[in-house]
């Protein structure tokens, strides 16, 4: 099977976790145009936005990607009400030559989470559903590990991370489970955290919030939001699926960077059934073009008057911070007041009042900055997974707020540096051991009920390992403990556990650091 890293899970930067802010935002000085006359087919480029400014911001984005490796860029900024940039940079396609233009479609990743929080808004404006109901109200089978926790969640507490469950991303990496299967496993995840005490990032639960989408209005969440969000803004060319990307008239290729070369990153099988399909967690797919639609209909709900496709009350609520969490000491004399909000972060950064959000997936990055207090939104997608789109992202924010530019890729670089001063931390490594047991006796199927099957296989004398679709060669490590060396578990130890007969009877791997090891019971010999 051709390598695909897992870029799902995003980049883990400390400028990935800033968040959220306080305060109310001052309307802007200019009347906004309405949501409905932004929606033209090719939105036009006032010359407002001094022709200066353009050119450094060009030949910021330039630099950027030049330096990190990134094939090409779209890039959108709208002010009060007006799409003032919206240009494509280097190439969608590398193979073909094809350049990348304001219609270039890529997928989007966790700013996704926007859109859902916004359905969610729309169905608590519909008086169909409560916010601060427990989701068991709505989905008698969501189950959470904590019964306190399965009684007392609401779609505000999955919408703002604060569930109690870390990650667990590689329950629904790759998995053939389909949605309802999904939220079902969720009663078998462990937590480390109770209930409302503490942010932690999930997409799990946001993917739940889909699936509340579909109970609470009787459509698919992926309808819902082509209803109710992309047809009243004219997103015409958006979607939310991998069908839906591959038909699009103008796509971008994503790429990894393999041995100094661009390498095409592979799309998910059609088995992988929440990575091919819709994903309210991630999945949606759109340009920059479209993009502006949207950063304008957010910008124009703190204009009194405003004309908007969707009421500015219920946009905002989904701005508001729900959970603090702390700002790296880097970077306190720049952004303050970090939060989470329901699927946005905020902050205050260098005195401005700051929503955004950033998303990963399948090698694509993208960013979304609003700025309520001047009028200005910023977009950046790119087709690789690369430190660039937060770079970019405040780059041009500076450039765009008119503020002294900060040298944020020296900055990141040394970050970066510090951070891998110490070297990888290494699980320690017993010499001189062998396995107990003959590698056949290794070999089986094993599961887990939310993460899933495994096979072992011994095969020419080594052992293998399957999970999701990616496939591994097993080196003994030490004693009943094996190390994956290849493809997205690389890495990875999974060690063998007998029962009281000395069978081999299940296996258990660390595939989420903030809990006890995810254990395979064993279901049977190849």
């Amino acid at each position: 099977m051709k390598r695909r890293r897992v870029s799902t899970i995003a980049w883990i930067l400390p400028v990935l976790t800033l968040c959220l802010c306080q305060g109310s935002a001052a309307r802007h000085s200019a009347a906004l145009a309405s949501v409905e006359d932004s929606a033209a087919p090719s939105p036009q480029i006032p010359a407002k936005f001094p022709d200066g400014v353009k050119q450094k911001i060009r030949s910021y984005v330039e630099a950027a990607l030049k330096n990190w490796n990134v094939p090409g860029a779209a890039v959108g900024i709208v002010k009060d009400g007006q799409v003032v940039f919206l240009e494509g940079f280097g190439k969608r396609d590398i193979e073909m030559g094809l350049p990348v233009t304001p219609r270039t479609r890529f997928i989007l990743g966790s700013t996704t989470k926007a859109f859902t929080a916004l359905t969610l808004a729309l169905l608590a404006a519909d008086r169909m559903l409560e916010w601060d109901k427990p989701v068991s109200g709505y989905i008698p089978e969501f189950r959470l590990w904590d019964e306190y926790a399965t009684l007392h969640a609401t779609a505000r507490d999955l919408a703002s991370h604060r569930a109690g469950l870390p990650r667990h991303d590689f329950v629904w990496v790759n998995t053939p489970m389909d949605l309802p299967e999904i939220v079902r496993s969720l009663r078998f995840l462990e937590p480390n955290r109770e209930l409302r005490a503490a942010y932690q990032y999930n997409n799990l639960m946001y993917m739940a919030l889909g699936y509340l989408v579909e109970r609470v209005s009787g459509k698919p969440w992926d309808d819902f939001v082509r209803e109710r969000i992309f047809k009243p803004l004219a997103m015409n060319d958006s979607g939310c699926t991998i069908p839906e990307y591959l038909a699009a008239d103008e796509r971008a290729i994503a790429y990894m960077r393999e041995k100094e070369k661009f390498v095409a990153s592979p799309l998910p099988p059609q088995s992988a059934k929440l990575m091919y399909g819709a994903r309210a967690s991630g999945s949606i797919n759109t340009t920059a073009e479209d993009m502006c639609r949207w950063m304008v209909l957010h910008l124009s709900a703190y204009i009194a008057g405003a004309k908007t496709a969707i009421p500015a009350a219920v946009v905002r609520q989904t701005h508001a911070p729900q959970v603090p969490i702390g700002t790296s000491p880097v970077l306190a004399s720049e952004i303050q007041g970090t939060a989470y909000g329901l699927g946005w972060m905020s902050d205050v950064y260098r005195t401005h009042r700051r929503i955004y959000h950033g998303g990963s997936t399948l090698e694509f990055n993208s960013n979304v900055a609003l700025f309520p207090q001047d009028g200005i939104g910023v977009v950046i997608l790119i087709n690789a997974s690369s430190p660039a789109n937060e770079i970019l992202l405040m780059g041009i924010s500076d450039l765009a707020l008119g503020l002294t530019p900060v040298d944020w890729e020296g900055r990141l670089r040394e970050m970066l540096k510090n951070a891998g001063a110490g070297g990888a931390l290494q699980d320690p490594r017993v010499q001189g051991t062998t396995p107990a047991h003959k590698l056949d006796d290794y070999a089986g199927d094993y599961l887990h009920p939310a993460y899933g099957p495994i096979h072992v296989e011994l095969k020419d004398g080594r052992l293998s390992v399957m999970f999701h679709g990616f496939v591994s060669p097993l080196e003994h490590w030490h004693y009943e403990t094996f190390q994956a060396t290849e493809n997205e578990i690389k890495g990875q130890k999974w060690t063998f556990q007998t029962d009281v007969r000395g069978d081999v009877a299940s296996v258990s791997a660390r595939l989420e650091s903030a809990v006890k090891d995810i254990v395979f019971e064993r279901r049977g010999k190849t």
